[in-house]
């Protein structure tokens, strides 16, 4: 019963942030399952593995509590998630088949280099830009695919990318928030499904390599979370937006680094 409240309340944490800056629910979500997973009857050596698979359906739970909301608030835009989601759909698919055939360390510290270049310009920027720079649809389309196959090789959600890019194209960092978890939504599925959807050996409530309970306990708590999350974020300045996520991005490259 604690082990499933902790897990609810970092649950909670984990989508407050995700509806707020776009990230930040598997930030919460592996530590946090890695530590707790061995209490629910996962061996210790295979906890890491089952926390990445489980907090990728976590966040597709997330996620749609998180849109949902940003919708109803008029946050997000459709018209450049028709645009980018089939690029990124395709890039999360290459990046998935290519995971296990390069060096996942390398691969780790250069993102990780990339995290804390981004961090630190949104971090240091004095002021926003709120008005859209020109950007063609190839430009867009490209970023997509980029962005889905990065996304799909260091295991992180296409959030970490695609709204310091919307941003950096001129847009208001709640409207870049929002159309970033609504392009990561089908990208989280299909990269649930195209890399952790396998036979886990482990003697548990297991749905492929997800962790039954695990996935409700945390995905519970993050269906309220996101909500509150999403509301915050249409009510915060979107230069205090801003510098929150850089702050998130920053540690994020640091659990890389040290991961």
């Amino acid at each position: 019963m604690i082990t499933f409240l902790a897990l609810f309340l970092a649950g909670l944490f984990g989508g407050l942030l995700l509806g707020m800056i776009g990230v930040g629910m598997a930030l919460v979500a592996v530590p946090v399952l890695t530590f707790s997973l061995p209490h629910l009857g996962v061996p210790p050596d295979l906890a890491p593995t089952v926390a990445l698979a489980t907090s990728m359906g976590i966040v597709t739970i997330g996620s749609v509590s998180s849109v949902v909301t940003h919708n109803r608030l008029g946050n997000i835009d459709w018209s450049s998630f028709r645009m980018i989601v089939p690029f990124s759909l395709i890039g999360v698919l290459a990046g998935s088949v290519l995971v296990t055939r390069l060096p996942a360390d390398m691969l780790k510290l250069i993102f990780a280099a990339f995290l804390i270049f981004v961090g630190l310009k949104m971090l240091l920027s004095r002021k926003q830009r709120v008005q859209d720079r020109p950007v063609s649809a190839a430009t867009y389309r490209a970023a997509g695919a980029a962005i889905g196959f990065a996304g799909a090789l260091i295991g992180a959600g296409g959030g970490v990318f695609m709204v310091p890019f919307l941003s950096g194209r001129g847009w208001k960092m709640v409207r870049a928030v929002a159309t970033s978890a609504t392009i990561g939504l089908p990208v989280t599925v299909a990269g649930a499904v195209f890399t952790r959807c396998g036979r886990s050996g482990v003697d548990a409530p297991m749905l492929g390599t997800l962790h039954i309970e695990a996935l409700l306990g945390i995905g519970f708590g993050s269906l309220i979370g996101a909500p509150f999350g999403a509301r915050l974020a249409s009510r915060v300045p979107g230069a205090l937006l801003k510098r929150g996520f850089a702050v998130v991005l920053l540690i994020l490259a640091v659990g890389l680094v040290l991961g």
